[in-house]
């Protein structure tokens, strides 16, 4: 009881050097970066070796003893309330230690020129060069379905694994997740082929310690348009092309047609295809829930605009293509 007395008392330290940690970048950029790859090479020579997602184990078995441990404090015995904070501090700690701390530490992002907004002529701009390329890309690609998309993405070898609850992972839409305990990117493969690529990639940003939602998934897009392989190369304009027809529907619906109306007939039978299957599974509970959570877990770790920072990788796709 000592010692769980003293990991439980521990999380209240832990707490405030991670605030003092958020506040100070500078101390992250120059004595955590050397640790996280140490840890992550640890890790990745370790579950490498396992073809099953040990990370996804480890999240179900911390789920199953998070709500045991809540069961159990409804008995009002100090020692229960205590276990539980014990836990809590374990995980915290785990955490942090093994990947959080990347939260905080400088972007490389930081010191670009991207604005914080853009005009329409920009987003006019790029979504018609996207639309140009990914036209293009069509005449090159092959069937997705006949793809080992592991072997085309050079991640066969890699601490990449599928998912064992895709069902689960789906009603929350849930394309992948990086898991900071074991260092493995783990992806859904019951999304469309189409997306894969981009979501492979945006998961091994993280991996890579880009913590930040917009910078990850830009570095998916990024990698995946600069790719050899036209099957690869059209995920991640077919993404790019989501986000942005996004963006007009929302702010500028009456010019949605002007670029529909440019697309390949089968670039708009994926589109729908995509639109359909999504459909199916937002906005159920489960999805409404892991949205509430993740929003509140995003804007406690230094994105102040929780579950909407995945928008702002629309600003970083723009620059890219008005640097380039």
């Amino acid at each position: 009881m000592r010692l769980k007395s003293i990991i439980a008392i521990a999380l209240i330290p832990q707490i405030i050097l991670v605030n003092y940690l958020k506040k100070n970048p500078s101390i992250i950029d120059k004595y955590y970066q050397n640790i996280y790859e140490g840890i992550l090479s640890i890790n990745s020579s370790i579950y490498s070796k396992i073809k099953i997602p040990v990370g996804e184990i480890v999240y179900i078995i911390i789920i199953l003893f998070f709500i045991y441990l809540i069961f159990k404090i409804f008995s009002f015995k100090l020692k229960d309330s205590v276990n539980l904070i014990a836990f809590i501090s374990i995980i915290y700690f785990t955490f942090y230690s093994l990947w959080g701390l990347n939260y905080f530490k400088t972007s490389k992002f930081y010191k670009s020129k991207v604005k914080n907004d853009y005009e329409f002529v920009e987003l006019d701009n790029t979504l018609k060069q996207i639309i140009y390329l990914i036209n293009e890309e069509l005449e090159l690609i092959k069937d997705f379905n006949q793809l080992d998309l592991f072997e085309i993405t050079n991640t066969k070898d890699l601490n990449l694994k599928k998912s064992i609850i895709p069902n689960i992972l789906l009603y929350q839409t849930v394309s992948g997740h990086f898991n900071p305990f074991t260092s493995e990117y783990i992806v859904n493969f019951k999304i469309p082929k189409i997306d894969i690529p981009v979501v492979i990639f945006h998961e091994e940003a993280h991996r890579n310690g880009y913590a930040h939602e917009a910078e990850a998934s830009f570095i998916g897009f990024k990698k995946a348009v600069e790719s050899e392989n036209a099957n690869i190369r059209y995920s991640g304009y077919f993404y790019a092309l989501l986000k942005l027809l996004n963006d007009v529907n929302r702010n500028h619906n009456e010019k949605l047609e002007d670029y529909t109306s440019i697309l390949n007939e089968r670039i708009k039978a994926d589109i729908n295809d995509n639109i359909e299957f999504w459909s199916k599974y937002y906005n159920n509970f489960f999805d409404r829930i892991t949205n509430f959570i993740y929003d509140i877990y995003l804007k406690s770790n230094k994105q102040e605009n929780g579950i909407l920072s995945y928008n702002k990788v629309s600003k970083y796709i723009i620059d890219y293509y008005k640097v380039n």
